[in-house]
């Protein structure tokens, strides 16, 4: 089984993107925590549905050349810079995408612990196109959802692709409900929040 289960608010500065989030919302996000060696740290917002929106940007506690946090900092601006899609199989994911041409990365293993001392442990599937979305298992962990700010939840996610027909194809192998629109890359996401209708539009 397969769900969209987070999207990746990219930003420079963690604390400006939780001030933006919670002036758009009218929800405070709550801080995450650091992801060691990837240069990023996060702030985290329930949407329900075991789905939640992440805000990612550099850590400056860690050395950020050639890590993601790297590549936030000097992108600047925010938006919707990727999208995560939950599953228990991400060898099975992986037969998927090769069966339709495209090359997946190595699974790789994830940590960080929370604010509440909660360690976190997943494992994560890229694929090497990198407009694909990427894969996580939780494996025994609890889902960050679960004990994030609520008040939010996900009407609608748009994904446009001059590779629209690929990109369908690999949705509907995994039977994911999501519809891949012909346009330039990038991705929006329309939320209901205490404030109402809130479009996120692509970093």
């Amino acid at each position: 089984m397969a769900q969209l289960d987070h999207i990746m608010y990219a930003c420079p500065d963690l604390q400006a993107g939780i001030d933006e989030m919670y002036e758009l919302t009218g929800v405070m996000p709550a801080m995450g925590g650091s992801h060691p060696g990837v240069g990023t740290r996060n702030a985290l917002l329930s949407l329900d549905n075991l789905q939640y929106l992440e805000i990612i940007a550099p850590d400056p506690a860690q050395d950020l050349p050639g890590t993601t946090g790297q590549l936030l900092l000097s992108h600047g601006g925010s938006g919707i810079r990727s999208w995560a899609v939950a599953s228990d199989d991400l060898s099975s994911v992986a037969s998927h995408a090769a069966a339709l041409g495209l090359e997946s990365r190595e699974i790789i293993d994830m940590s960080r612990t929370t604010p509440d001392g909660v360690e976190l442990a997943w494992q994560l599937l890229f694929l090497q196109d990198p407009h694909m979305p990427f894969f996580i298992d939780w494996l025994q962990s609890p889902h960050p959802a679960l004990s994030t700010p609520t008040g939010c939840t996900l009407e609608r996610f748009s994904i446009n692709t001059p590779s629209a027909e690929v990109y369908q194809g690999f949705l509907n192998a995994l039977d994911l409900p999501l519809a891949a629109a012909s346009g330039p890359e990038g991705f929006s996401a329309q939320l209901n929040t205490p404030k109402g209708t809130v479009t996120l539009e692509a970093w």
